[in-house]
């Protein structure tokens, strides 16, 4: 995943930096969701990289699911993945698209891996703390991770918080080591 991520971020920076010149940005932003989708789906997934589907071919199927969302810029954005046999990583190229977008709109990301779900009461303390500490709205997106045991970890931007009792538990077993 990481090794996506960094493929992914040069791609993302050049279709941010064009769309926010351009004043394009919301319509690079739903092109790129439906992309990230498109390719996601395992029937279209069987075709990228298929040795008996051109580029053409390719480019015109998708194309035909992206529709009026392509532009010429969008569609030679599209042309540049496809030829560089990046298709694979539009969910990543979306993913970063889009916390670029939120940084310029002066929201901060934070992932929360938690060993259970997190209830609607703890995700708005979380925000809140957030706001509180960096003085900015944040988006969180939360995933459940039980090999963690019990508490979270959080991640806002380079920082990690390790709140987790798996975390806990090893910082003791180094402390008696």
């Amino acid at each position: 995943m990481q090794e996506k991520l960094t493929i992914a971020r040069p791609y993302a920076a050049a279709a941010y930096a064009y769309a926010d010149e351009h004043g394009e940005v919301e319509q690079w932003s739903a092109m790129l969701e439906v992309l990230a989708a498109a390719v996601s789906d395992p029937l279209l997934a069987g075709y990228i990289g298929h040795p008996k589907v051109s580029n053409a071919d390719l480019l015109d199927l998708l194309g035909d699911v992206l529709g009026d969302r392509l532009s010429d810029s969008r569609r030679n954005f599209l042309t540049a993945l496809v030829e560089a046999e990046r298709l694979e990583v539009a969910p990543q190229i979306a993913e970063v698209f889009e916390r670029r977008r939120a940084k310029a709109a002066g929201v901060v990301h934070v992932e929360v891996s938690s060993a259970f779900e997190l209830s609607a009461q703890e995700r708005e303390r979380i925000e809140q703390a957030v706001r509180g500490r960096l003085g900015s709205d944040c988006e969180v997106d939360a995933q459940v991770e039980p090999a963690l045991i019990g508490g979270a970890v959080i991640k806002i931007g380079d920082s990690v918080i390790d709140l987790s009792l798996r975390g806990r538990l090893a910082a003791l077993e180094q402390q008696l080591g």
